[in-house]
């Protein structure tokens, strides 16, 4: 300080107690190395002795702080946030995290709610548990789903003690959010086979014009009064007939293939290329309920490996709507991305997951659907419940899934044990007919 009258150490020369001008207020200095700031400002007290004390509460917390390597001057939330965000492309550098969309996501949440509820100027070091407390109604006042709601205070969580702490946060919050069974969404909740039959049926007519002249039209998804007021707005025309016969062949090879949607197209390190894709020119009989055996042509894709689960090999009989797109397509190079925007800017890209989401909901908008909330990740879901149901060994869906067997089972467990088709995988056909009429079934010998 410039101008020290009467000075007095605290603890034993860690800060130092002392006055401007004489008769005023006692004010208190110490170095924050931590932070490479001093901390000087004013006691509000003419009491020396009243002063030492606060000055000495002061200090020791200060040095208990920096012994824990935490910071003296508390970062704002946004400055967390920034610090957070900052971390996670690291870990992105050096491969710990491989989707830079989940981080980009994240990052997004963070900074939308913080501010909303407690403002992104804020110090962390104000919030106490408390203050914590209100995230939880908050949001659930707001309509969100308890287990959407659980998942994000998972992570605000993690941000906190991953990066808040050593930026002056004195509370790692503690959400104790208890979502009753009846009242979780499952994702693993999908399609039927008839309901996807009446989807793909929506999805082969979604390419065509929507006006009889010819043209592409959106009362959606526009972001704009427009939308809001459904009022029809032209759309640039090329970029949304092909996006919407991207969206048609993704369906297909999603749904074949049971890859998850990041993995075949969104980013440009995991999207998958032609050189990924090997078909086999000899088809394979499968067969579907109530229908005839048919030959079916399969391919072999390659999953990269800065996707969720890393490489693995998928056999998919989605080989004949491979062809059909790599004929279709400007992009069918080895190097060139299989579902590659065909059109616009990023021509030659991999399309936006984001850009197929959009075009997604509008077909289950067309379709009427609303048994359950379906995204792209249903897809998914509805490849691995089919193979379950049609008795593929649960073992070989895990591995083509890029699941654990414990994993899966734990997913589809309601498959497993109350599908009527794959409970009777268990058994041999060893029961008598006049036994299976009395509903009695009849396991094999060697495990009585």
């Amino acid at each position: 300080p410039e101008q020290q009258l009467d000075p007095h150490k605290v603890l034993g020369g860690q800060g130092l107690v002392y006055r401007r001008k004489e008769g005023g207020s006692w004010y208190l200095y110490f170095w924050a190395k931590n932070d490479q700031k001093r901390v000087r400002h004013s006691l509000n007290t003419t009491d020396l002795a009243l002063a030492i004390r606060v000055a000495e509460g002061e200090v020791l917390e200060a040095l208990q702080r920096q012994k824990a390597g935490q910071k003296v001057f508390a970062a704002t939330l946004g400055e967390v946030v920034d610090a957070y965000e900052t971390v996670q492309s690291d870990r992105l550098e050096r491969g710990e995290v491989r989707s830079t969309s989940y981080v980009r996501e994240r990052v997004r949440t963070f900074r939308r709610h913080l501010d909303a509820l407690y403002g992104l100027d804020t110090s962390v070091a104000e919030l106490t548990q408390a203050d914590w407390d209100d995230f939880v109604p908050w949001r659930l006042k707001q309509g969100v789903a308890l287990d959407t709601v659980r998942v994000e205070t998972s992570h605000l969580r993690g941000l906190i003690s991953k990066v808040g702490l050593k930026l002056g946060a004195l509370v790692v919050p503690e959400f104790n959010l208890h979502v009753p069974k009846s009242k979780r969404s499952r994702r693993n909740t999908t399609f039927t086979a008839s309901e996807f039959h009446e989807l793909l049926q929506v999805v082969h007519k979604y390419p065509s014009p929507d006006t009889a002249d010819g043209a592409y039209v959106r009362d959606w998804a526009l972001g704009s009064a427009q939308a809001r007021k459904r009022v029809p707005k032209k759309v640039q025309q090329d970029l949304e007939f092909t996006r919407r016969v991207l969206l048609r062949y993704f369906v297909e090879v999603s749904a074949a293939s049971g890859c998850r949607p990041h993995e075949l197209t969104g980013e440009v390190e995991s999207a998958l290329r032609w050189r990924d894709v090997e078909f086999l020119e000899k088809g394979v009989q499968v067969s579907h309920a109530g229908k005839a055996p048919t030959l079916k042509e399969v391919a072999f894709l390659k999953v990269r490996e800065q996707t969720k689960t890393g490489q693995r090999t998928v056999s998919t009989t989605a080989g004949k709507y491979l062809s059909s797109l790599k004929k279709w397509s400007k992009y069918s190079s080895p190097n060139d991305f299989v579902f590659a925007d065909q059109a616009g800017l990023r021509a030659g890209e991999p399309v936006y997951l984001d850009a197929l989401r959009l075009h997604w909901r509008e077909v289950l908008r067309r379709l009427e659907f609303d048994r359950f909330k379906a995204d792209l990740y249903s897809l998914r879901h509805f490849f691995a419940t089919q193979r379950l149901q049609s008795g593929a060994p649960p073992l070989l869906v895990a591995k083509t899934l890029g699941h654990s067997l414990q994993e899966l089972t734990k997913t589809y467990e309601h498959v497993l044990l109350e599908d009527e088709a794959v409970v009777s995988q268990v058994w041999r056909t060893n029961t008598p007919p006049e036994l299976l009429k009395l509903g009695v079934v009849v396991g094999d010998p060697e495990f009585e």
